[in-house]
């Protein structure tokens, strides 16, 4: 099975509307992002800052970033 029948097949068990909800504005967010001709000056700086916090290894695992999102979408 590749990666995106994967993909596929983790999101179709999901029954937390939330979670989809959230999901759906990633890859929403992913193509928007892949079909910009260019970044306005703040979402520069914003991928600079990530890539700066990333160099600087303020980094999360990914349980780490589950956890995270999981209480982001408590509130």
């Amino acid at each position: 099975m590749n990666v995106k029948e994967r993909i596929v097949e983790r999101v179709n068990a999901i029954n937390d509307p939330r979670l989809l909800d959230e999901l759906l504005k990633a890859v929403e967010l992913e193509y928007e992002i892949e079909h910009i001709d260019e970044l306005t000056e703040i979402e520069k700086k914003a991928i600079d800052e990530g890539i700066s916090d990333a160099d600087a290894g303020k980094l999360h695992s990914s349980s780490e970033a589950s956890q995270l999102v999981k209480k982001w979408l408590k509130k």
